[in-house]
């Protein structure tokens, strides 16, 4: 048993997932991004995000429009590598929004509704700029990359992405200077980045590329091409099934630190119910990713 939490109902009214924090959580003189822009990043993750929009109705109120920042930037830095047709073209995006958040950082972001609200965000919570960093950092080396060199490059890579937005999402809690909860909360990143990279395998092949890396290809004689298109094979499923049991080692390591947690940190750990549903799925498809 993997899973963190289960989901219950979730609340009615649009309006309260972007209420303004009380004026006593904002400190300094700080950006304050117009309604319209927290209405978009709501409007953008639960439409692109379904998942991550549930996770954020049940953060605490005053956490939520950051969040819904985060993860609204984390949907349009991610959709630049399928949605440019030139690596030089993605770069050329993703330093728009090196510079974006370097203006939001002194309060003068750029007029787009995400980059206002991750720059309220910024300066209500303390982001650290060093896990956007690190985001931007991943993309911009995904740009060029058909399938990782080894296993290690692809926990670099959820390390970097799913792992950031979850170190993110402990500030928007107000959880800082704890090493468990920084643990915990880089052990569900990974999980649910591997998760979903192998949720994603149709589509990544149909993009012509793969997030199975090439030694743990290797090691199970996985055909390349049949996995380019699409094809199904036994040496993809143990593949997969390798890959997946380090994600629920991931599930099981955080697992095992919930109970040192403090409150605040255990409720920003909810997306680990996510990755544990995406294995769940895998596994009743008989690890077959084009079939889950």
């Amino acid at each position: 048993e993997t899973r963190f939490h289960a989901m219950s109902s979730l609340p009615s009214a649009r309006w309260s997932l972007i209420a303004r924090p009380a004026l006593s959580l904002i400190h300094r003189r700080c950006f304050r991004a117009p309604t319209k822009a927290l209405n978009h990043c709501v409007e953008v993750v639960r439409q692109q995000d379904r998942e991550r929009f549930l996770c954020n109705t049940f953060a605490a109120h005053e956490a939520r429009p950051a969040l819904f920042a985060l993860h609204a930037f984390n949907i349009e830095t991610a959709n630049i590598r399928s949605t440019t047709s030139t690596v030089e073209i993605g770069r050329m995006r993703l330093m728009w929004w090196r510079q974006a958040i370097e203006q939001g950082r002194a309060g003068k972001p750029p007029d787009h509704p995400v980059a206002q609200a991750l720059a309220q965000a910024q300066a209500q919570h303390s982001l650290s700029f060093r896990f956007l960093e690190q985001l931007l950092d991943a993309r911009e080396a995904d740009l060029e990359t058909k399938q990782p060199a080894d296993y290690r490059q692809l926990l670099s890579y959820c390390e970097r992405t799913a792992g950031a937005l979850q170190l993110l999402g402990l500030e928007c809690a107000g959880v800082v200077d704890n090493e468990q909860a920084e643990l915990a909360a880089l052990h569900v990143g990974c999980a649910l980045g591997l998760a979903t990279l192998l949720r994603g395998t149709a589509y990544h092949a149909s993009k012509g590329c793969t997030y199975v890396p090439v030694d743990v290809a290797s090691r199970h004689s996985v055909n390349l091409s049949q996995v380019l298109r699409g094809e199904s094979s036994p040496e993809l499923r143990d593949a997969v099934v390798e890959l997946a049991t380090e994600a629920v080692s991931h599930l099981l390591a955080a697992r095992s630190l919930q109970p040192t947690l403090p409150e605040a940190a255990c409720s920003s750990l909810l997306p680990a119910t996510v990755a544990s549903l995406i294995l769940e799925r895998l596994q009743k498809a008989g690890y077959a990713p084009f079939e889950a």
